[in-house]
């Protein structure tokens, strides 16, 4: 009934909401008329009884069974943690290597300028020991993609003491205090083909979009624009405290093992440094991932037996 008074409709051509607990369903008119309708049991009997199909009877048979719910929640969790945990990750490898690498180089251009207001100081290292680094820095990226602008830069560490770090500029930053540690020309060799396998690999890219994606997802799910403003925020962060993963550590660690063997260098070197570096008590970037030092020894001790 209306205030124009009563019309009929045919049932095939109106559209019922599915039944979702104790909402009233709504049942839409060829006419455009909007019914709202609370009793649901006497809306699925009305249905029923016309011979129509009664939308979304599944959906009301599962959600009233509390099972159901649980294992419900169960294959959610499942699949948001295995969507976190490697479809993630997958898609931004491919996203990564989709973008041309001069875009992605001139990501985080300011960041160096950022790290040296908040963490480094300038370098004291005296030009024999930065030329001979750049020496070995020339013969490294030499055997890398010609289109990526590799830059090497010293800076004092000092609370982050010897480290290295790779910017997705192409820029690899090395401390004063991991060439003072360095007791064979090998030695910062292998570190640095370990840092230009973090850029090859597109490690920071790959990062960054990964850690977006989670935060826009988090942003859909909460409505929390907060969120993206956060994310921009710690971009610096983010792109140099190499908190890879275990995998991003081991592809770096392994471009930097076959570049030493097929230019001859015993890849015990990068062994000694690493060990090395953790002896000296601080380690964040570098040593702060997620494979033990123990076990990133491994490979490279296993060639010396």
């Amino acid at each position: 009934m209306t205030d124009q008074g009563e019309r009929n409709y045919p049932i095939r051509e109106v559209v019922v909401s599915p039944r979702l607990g104790g909402t009233a369903r709504r049942l839409e008119m060829p006419d455009g008329m909007v019914c709202e309708v609370s009793d649901n049991d006497a809306v699925d009997k009305f249905f029923r009884l016309s011979g129509t199909e009664v939308p979304g009877r599944l959906i009301d048979k599962l959600e009233s069974k509390l099972r159901y719910v649980i294992i419900a929640v169960v294959i959610t969790s499942l699949v948001v943690w295995g969507a976190i945990s490697y479809g993630i990750p997958v898609l931004a490898k491919h996203v990564a290597f989709m973008i041309p690498v001069t875009v992605s180089s001139a990501l985080g251009e300011d960041v160096l300028a950022v790290l040296d207001q908040v963490i480094f100081s300038e370098s004291e290292l005296g030009d024999t020991e930065t030329e001979e680094a750049k020496v070995l820095f020339s013969r490294v990226t030499g055997t890398a993609d010609p289109e990526y602008r590799f830059r090497l830069e010293f800076r004092q560490g000092t609370n982050i003491g010897p480290n290295a770090f790779a910017l997705p500029t192409g820029t690899i930053i090395v401390t004063d205090e991991l060439v003072q540690l360095i007791e064979d020309d090998h030695e910062l060799e292998s570190i640095l083909a370990h840092e230009v396998g973090h850029v090859v690999y597109r490690h920071s890219l790959r990062q960054l979009i990964q850690g977006s994606t989670v935060s826009l997802v988090i942003m859909a799910v909460t409505g929390d624009i907060s969120t993206v403003a956060v994310l921009a925020g710690s971009l610096p962060t983010l792109l140099t405290e190499t908190y890879y993963s275990r995998e991003f550590e081991r592809e770096a660690d392994k471009y930097s093992y076959e570049y030493l063997t097929d230019h001859g260098i015993s890849p015990i070197h990068f062994a000694n440094i690493l060990d090395r570096m953790s002896d000296s008590g601080k380690g964040i970037g570098f040593l702060s991932t997620h494979p033990s030092v123990n076990e990133r020894l491994q490979m490279f001790q296993r060639s010396e037996r």
